[in-house]
């Protein structure tokens, strides 16, 4: 049996989370693949052994992101209600638009994303979706835009600049509903959609696009 010399186990308690870390001798033989998480029947500490089924030792980062996520949806339905105004959330994972008013879940769209939806927006010509708070830069009814309606959001804003993030002229716009992603980097609902959301959101409402959550968001 291999020896383990010692192995230290950091827990913290948050959603479940076991963060650990550890060090050992090398493991000669086959390797074995492992997948977003680690399996051992023994963590052996200086005095004492602890049973442990599964550790997760990529989890942390996805913690992070989720929080940040959750964290702007909270700010979005809070500014919404103090200023009894309207604003939207996109979330990118369920392709869905919803339409704030005064802090609360008024409607839900489906909405096409670029062509490459996962990840954040760094550059011009990537295809992402860019993810952020943003505001109604432009309002722009038919006739001008090629896309039916459309709101003109502030990317980058002052946080996105700030990364290196670059690109420009990312809307909220008709023409979608194809049931597939494929815009340069905006959010597209239906035509139809979009004369039910257009009437309710001005230039400086806010835009807030997210990755995923999990807070419930549900019309209520």
């Amino acid at each position: 049996m291999e020896k383990i010399k010692k192995i230290s186990i950091t827990t913290a308690a948050i959603c479940g989370i076991i963060l650990s870390t550890h060090s050992h001798s090398s493991i000669s033989g086959t390797n074995k693949k492992v997948q977003g998480s680690l399996l051992l029947e023994n963590i052996i500490d200086t005095n004492k052994t602890t049973p442990i089924n599964s550790i997760n030792i990529d989890s942390s980062d996805n913690f992070k992101e989720l929080t940040k996520y959750n964290l702007w949806v909270d700010s979005t339905l809070n500014e919404s209600k103090v200023n009894n105004s309207n604003s939207i959330i996109v979330n990118k994972e369920r392709r869905k638009l919803y339409l704030i008013k005064n802090g609360k879940i008024d409607s839900e769209y489906n909405v096409d994303l670029g062509f490459n939806p996962y990840a954040d927006k760094q550059a011009e010509g990537d295809g992402c979706t860019p993810e952020g708070m943003y505001i109604v830069e432009k309002k722009l009814p038919p006739g001008s835009t090629n896309f039916y309606k459309a709101f003109l959001i502030n990317y980058p804003n002052k946080e996105d600049r700030a990364k290196g993030k670059t690109g420009k002229l990312i809307e909220i716009h008709g023409c979608g509903g194809k049931g597939y992603d494929w815009t340069l980097g905006c959010i597209s609902p239906s035509n139809e959609d979009m004369d039910k959301i257009f009437p309710y959101i001005e230039q400086g409402d806010r835009i807030t696009i997210i990755k995923n959550t999990t807070k419930e968001l549900s019309k209520q």
